[in-house]
Protein backbone atom coordinates (compact mmCIF):
# COMPACT_ATOMS: atom_id res chain seq x y z
CA UNK A 1 0.00 0.00 0.00
CA UNK A 2 2.69 2.75 1.04
CA UNK A 3 4.94 1.16 -1.87
CA UNK A 4 1.75 2.16 -4.63
CA UNK A 5 1.33 5.64 -2.91
CA UNK A 6 5.32 6.35 -3.08
CA UNK A 7 4.84 5.45 -6.71
CA UNK A 8 2.07 7.59 -7.48
CA UNK A 9 3.51 10.33 -5.42
CA UNK A 10 6.70 10.18 -7.91
CA UNK A 11 4.56 9.79 -10.93
CA UNK A 12 2.63 12.83 -10.25
CA UNK A 13 5.59 15.05 -9.90
CA UNK A 14 7.09 13.78 -12.44
CA UNK A 15 4.02 14.76 -14.79
CA UNK A 16 4.40 18.17 -13.14
CA UNK A 17 7.97 18.48 -14.58
CA UNK A 18 8.68 19.91 -18.42
CA UNK A 19 9.25 16.78 -21.00
CA UNK A 20 8.12 14.61 -17.96
CA UNK A 21 7.68 10.70 -19.03
CA UNK A 22 4.21 9.57 -18.24
CA UNK A 23 5.16 6.50 -15.58
CA UNK A 24 1.51 4.91 -15.98
CA UNK A 25 1.06 1.77 -13.85
CA UNK A 26 0.52 -0.37 -16.71
CA UNK A 27 3.68 0.93 -18.60
CA UNK A 28 5.92 -2.28 -19.13
CA UNK A 29 9.33 -1.58 -18.42
CA UNK A 30 10.65 -5.11 -20.11
CA UNK A 31 9.69 -4.18 -23.64
CA UNK A 32 11.53 -3.05 -26.12
CA UNK A 33 9.64 0.03 -27.01
CA UNK A 34 10.33 1.32 -22.85
CA UNK A 35 11.53 4.29 -23.11
CA UNK A 36 15.27 4.81 -21.97
CA UNK A 37 15.17 6.73 -18.64
CA UNK A 38 18.70 6.94 -18.34
CA UNK A 39 20.04 10.35 -17.41
CA UNK A 40 21.33 12.39 -20.49
CA UNK A 41 25.14 14.24 -19.70
CA UNK A 42 24.24 18.15 -19.22
CA UNK A 43 24.51 20.58 -21.94
CA UNK A 44 27.18 22.58 -19.64
CA UNK A 45 29.95 19.88 -19.24
CA UNK A 46 32.53 19.89 -22.02
CA UNK A 47 34.44 17.23 -23.52
CA UNK A 48 38.34 17.67 -22.68
CA UNK A 49 40.62 18.95 -25.46
CA UNK A 50 43.57 16.64 -24.82
CA UNK A 51 45.00 14.73 -27.67
CA UNK A 52 44.73 11.14 -28.23
CA UNK A 53 47.10 9.03 -26.50
CA UNK A 54 49.23 7.04 -29.38
CA UNK A 55 48.92 3.74 -27.24
CA UNK A 56 45.93 1.98 -26.06
CA UNK A 57 45.12 1.19 -22.91
CA UNK A 58 46.44 -2.45 -22.92
CA UNK A 59 49.19 -1.59 -24.36
CA UNK A 60 49.98 1.12 -21.57
CA UNK A 61 48.91 -1.63 -19.20
CA UNK A 62 51.69 -3.40 -20.63
CA UNK A 63 54.67 -1.09 -20.40
CA UNK A 64 53.85 1.52 -22.44
CA UNK A 65 53.18 3.68 -19.95
CA UNK A 66 56.74 3.73 -18.88
CA UNK A 67 57.62 5.90 -22.18
CA UNK A 68 55.15 8.98 -20.26
CA UNK A 69 57.32 8.48 -17.03
CA UNK A 70 60.73 9.01 -18.95
CA UNK A 71 59.10 11.68 -21.25
CA UNK A 72 57.75 13.65 -17.78
CA UNK A 73 61.49 13.08 -16.34
CA UNK A 74 63.04 14.54 -19.45
CA UNK A 75 60.66 17.78 -19.12
CA UNK A 76 62.04 17.84 -15.54
CA UNK A 77 65.60 17.67 -16.04
CA UNK A 78 64.93 20.42 -19.17
CA UNK A 79 63.13 22.29 -16.94
CA UNK A 80 65.99 22.27 -14.25
CA UNK A 81 68.68 23.15 -16.60
CA UNK A 82 66.46 26.30 -18.02
CA UNK A 83 66.41 27.70 -14.56
CA UNK A 84 69.59 27.27 -13.73
CA UNK A 85 71.53 28.50 -16.58
CA UNK A 86 69.52 30.77 -18.16
CA UNK A 87 66.46 31.64 -15.93
CA UNK A 88 68.29 32.61 -13.04
CA UNK A 89 71.28 34.49 -14.46
CA UNK A 90 68.68 36.71 -16.50
CA UNK A 91 66.79 37.51 -13.46
CA UNK A 92 70.48 38.94 -11.78
CA UNK A 93 71.32 40.96 -14.86
CA UNK A 94 67.82 42.83 -14.13
CA UNK A 95 68.15 42.94 -10.67
CA UNK A 96 71.81 44.39 -11.20
CA UNK A 97 70.40 46.80 -13.95
CA UNK A 98 67.61 47.80 -12.06
CA UNK A 99 69.43 48.17 -8.76
CA UNK A 100 66.59 46.29 -6.74
CA UNK A 101 66.92 44.95 -3.30
CA UNK A 102 66.86 40.94 -3.47
CA UNK A 103 63.52 40.99 -1.33
CA UNK A 104 61.80 42.93 -3.52
CA UNK A 105 63.26 40.90 -6.19
CA UNK A 106 62.41 38.13 -5.16
CA UNK A 107 58.60 39.24 -4.22
CA UNK A 108 58.83 40.70 -8.17
CA UNK A 109 60.48 39.15 -10.47
CA UNK A 110 61.54 35.64 -8.94
CA UNK A 111 57.86 35.37 -8.23
CA UNK A 112 56.56 35.65 -11.57
CA UNK A 113 59.02 33.50 -12.64
CA UNK A 114 58.16 30.79 -10.44
CA UNK A 115 54.62 31.08 -10.47
CA UNK A 116 54.83 30.45 -14.45
CA UNK A 117 54.10 26.71 -14.30
CA UNK A 118 51.37 27.74 -12.49
CA UNK A 119 49.68 30.29 -14.54
CA UNK A 120 49.66 27.61 -17.88
CA UNK A 121 48.36 24.97 -15.31
CA UNK A 122 45.52 27.04 -15.03
CA UNK A 123 45.31 28.19 -18.51
CA UNK A 124 45.17 24.30 -19.90
CA UNK A 125 42.86 23.31 -16.56
CA UNK A 126 40.24 26.18 -18.55
CA UNK A 127 40.68 26.28 -21.77
CA UNK A 128 41.38 22.48 -22.08
CA UNK A 129 40.53 20.84 -19.52
CA UNK A 130 37.52 22.98 -18.51
CA UNK A 131 37.85 22.06 -14.94
CA UNK A 132 38.70 23.77 -11.88
CA UNK A 133 42.36 22.26 -11.28
CA UNK A 134 43.51 25.88 -11.47
CA UNK A 135 42.45 27.28 -8.25
CA UNK A 136 43.88 24.29 -6.54
CA UNK A 137 46.97 24.51 -8.10
CA UNK A 138 47.41 28.58 -7.02
CA UNK A 139 46.32 28.32 -3.48
CA UNK A 140 47.96 25.19 -2.81
CA UNK A 141 51.57 26.20 -4.00
CA UNK A 142 51.50 29.08 -2.28
CA UNK A 143 50.84 27.78 1.38
CA UNK A 144 53.35 25.23 0.10
CA UNK A 145 55.88 27.82 -0.70
CA UNK A 146 55.22 29.40 2.71
CA UNK A 147 55.22 26.01 4.56
CA UNK A 148 57.31 23.86 3.18
CA UNK A 149 59.85 25.46 0.93
CA UNK A 150 60.94 27.84 3.48
CA UNK A 151 61.48 25.25 6.39
CA UNK A 152 63.50 23.10 3.81
CA UNK A 153 65.67 25.94 3.33
CA UNK A 154 65.69 27.17 6.96
CA UNK A 155 66.70 23.83 8.15
CA UNK A 156 69.27 22.28 5.17
CA UNK A 157 70.93 26.16 5.09
CA UNK A 158 74.52 25.62 5.80
CA UNK A 159 74.91 29.38 6.57
CA UNK A 160 73.12 31.27 9.25
CA UNK A 161 70.40 32.63 7.40
CA UNK A 162 69.64 36.79 8.13
CA UNK A 163 66.19 37.65 8.58
CA UNK A 164 64.10 40.55 9.02
CA UNK A 165 60.55 40.82 9.89
CA UNK A 166 59.19 43.15 6.84
CA UNK A 167 59.23 41.26 4.26
CA UNK A 168 57.33 38.57 6.17
CA UNK A 169 54.67 41.32 6.89
CA UNK A 170 54.33 43.10 4.02
CA UNK A 171 53.84 39.54 1.74
CA UNK A 172 51.52 38.05 4.27
CA UNK A 173 49.56 41.59 4.14
CA UNK A 174 48.93 41.64 1.05
CA UNK A 175 48.34 38.27 0.72
CA UNK A 176 45.64 38.22 3.05
CA UNK A 177 44.14 40.81 1.23
CA UNK A 178 44.20 39.09 -1.97
CA UNK A 179 42.54 35.68 -0.55
CA UNK A 180 39.60 37.90 1.01
CA UNK A 181 39.12 39.24 -2.15
CA UNK A 182 39.67 35.88 -4.21
CA UNK A 183 37.05 34.63 -1.57
CA UNK A 184 34.31 37.31 -2.34
CA UNK A 185 34.96 36.83 -6.38
CA UNK A 186 34.18 33.31 -5.58
CA UNK A 187 30.91 33.65 -3.47
CA UNK A 188 28.58 32.85 -6.46
CA UNK A 189 31.20 30.36 -8.18
CA UNK A 190 31.69 32.82 -11.02
CA UNK A 191 34.29 35.18 -11.99
CA UNK A 192 32.87 38.38 -14.30
CA UNK A 193 35.16 40.30 -16.15
CA UNK A 194 34.84 42.91 -13.54
CA UNK A 195 35.82 41.36 -10.69
CA UNK A 196 38.99 39.75 -13.01
CA UNK A 197 39.70 43.81 -13.59
CA UNK A 198 39.78 43.84 -9.95
CA UNK A 199 42.15 40.95 -9.31
CA UNK A 200 44.51 42.52 -12.13
CA UNK A 201 44.30 45.85 -9.85
CA UNK A 202 45.43 44.48 -7.05
CA UNK A 203 48.70 42.91 -8.06
CA UNK A 204 49.34 46.38 -9.71
CA UNK A 205 48.93 47.95 -6.55
CA UNK A 206 51.63 45.87 -4.99
CA UNK A 207 54.03 46.15 -7.74
CA UNK A 208 53.54 49.75 -7.29
CA UNK A 209 53.99 49.42 -3.41
CA UNK A 210 57.14 47.89 -4.28
CA UNK A 211 58.48 51.02 -5.66
CA UNK A 212 58.20 52.78 -2.52
CA UNK A 213 59.27 49.78 -0.57
CA UNK A 214 62.23 51.53 1.41
CA UNK A 215 60.37 54.67 2.40
CA UNK A 216 57.65 52.62 3.78
CA UNK A 217 59.72 50.16 5.53
CA UNK A 218 61.93 53.22 7.35
CA UNK A 219 58.79 54.86 8.46
CA UNK A 220 56.97 52.61 9.89
CA UNK A 221 60.20 51.15 11.55
CA UNK A 222 60.64 54.58 13.20
CA UNK A 223 57.05 55.30 13.53
CA UNK A 224 57.35 51.55 15.79
CA UNK A 225 60.47 52.38 17.25
CA UNK A 226 59.56 55.81 18.33
CA UNK A 227 59.68 55.15 21.82
CA UNK A 228 62.42 52.18 22.17
CA UNK A 229 64.15 52.33 25.29
CA UNK A 230 68.16 50.85 24.96
CA UNK A 231 68.40 48.36 27.67
CA UNK A 232 72.04 49.01 29.26
CA UNK A 233 73.34 45.83 30.96
CA UNK A 234 76.17 47.43 32.52
CA UNK A 235 77.23 51.22 34.20
CA UNK A 236 80.82 50.63 34.14
CA UNK A 237 81.03 52.99 31.04
CA UNK A 238 78.98 55.48 32.33
CA UNK A 239 80.69 55.87 35.72
CA UNK A 240 84.13 57.94 35.83
CA UNK A 241 86.92 55.79 36.62
CA UNK A 242 88.13 56.08 39.89
CA UNK A 243 92.15 55.96 40.15
CA UNK A 244 94.23 56.27 43.03
CA UNK A 245 96.06 59.44 44.50
CA UNK A 246 99.33 59.05 43.03
CA UNK A 247 98.09 58.15 39.69
CA UNK A 248 96.09 61.41 39.85
CA UNK A 249 99.53 62.90 40.81
CA UNK A 250 101.19 61.87 37.86
CA UNK A 251 98.57 62.34 35.68
CA UNK A 252 98.75 66.43 36.78
CA UNK A 253 102.59 66.70 36.13
CA UNK A 254 102.54 64.84 32.90
CA UNK A 255 100.21 67.49 31.77
CA UNK A 256 101.71 70.58 33.34
CA UNK A 257 105.23 69.06 32.93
Amino acid sequence: MGGALLLALLAAARAGEPNATDLTPDLDLTSDYAPDLTPEPEADEKTPLFPEDLFTEEQRRSGAVLLHVIGMGYMFVALAIVCDEFFVPALDVIIERLAIRDDVAGATFMAAGGSAPELFTSIIGVFVSFDDVGIGTIVGSAVFNILFVIGACALFSRTTLSLTWWPLFRDCTFYSISLIVLIYCFRDSVIYWQEALVLFSLYGAYVMFMRWNQPVERALKKLIYKNKVTRVRSTDQLMPTVSSPAHTLHAHRRGFG
